[in-house]
């Protein structure tokens, strides 16, 4: 299961208007816990630079 920072959730929907559905609260939430695992994968340095990934799909491309 992710985690979100309880700041970072309370700024984002600070930001958003007063009067919002449901499903727009869910999708933020969903966007915020995508964006904290990217953040937690690159600080432990598991993720794949540009070039690598044209490396490994070269056949792909050409």
């Amino acid at each position: 299961m992710e985690t979100i920072p309880k700041n970072i959730l309370i700024e984002s929907l600070e930001g958003m208007p007063d009067n919002l559905e449901v499903e727009q609260v869910i999708e933020q939430v969903i966007l915020l816990s995508k964006i904290e695992r990217s953040r937690r994968q690159i600080d432990n340095g598991d993720f794949q630079n540009h070039e690598d990934v044209k490396n490994a799909y070269k056949k792909w491309l050409e």
